[in-house]
């Protein structure tokens, strides 16, 4: 019912192995391509907003805080 199938198999190892060998584009990159891909634009300002919340928040817990406070 269930006969392996060694072809298939060595066609996913060598894939594997040639993709384990490739240089690693980053974590910024690898998520441009995949907004491209999958045309997923709209959580560009989704992204933007958590990511100056997370400034905002870390620049409000130092020494900038007071300068941080006369902005608002």
């Amino acid at each position: 019912m269930n006969t392996p199938q060694p072809h298939h198999d060595s066609e996913a190892s060598r894939d594997f192995a040639s993709q384990a060998e490739s240089e690693d584009i980053g974590i910024v990159r690898e998520f441009i391509l995949f907004l491209q891909e999958n045309k997923k634009w709209w959580l560009i300002p989704m992204i933007t907003a958590l990511l100056i919340i997370g400034v905002v928040g870390l620049l409000a817990a130092s020494g900038a805080a007071p300068f941080i406070y006369t902005l608002f």
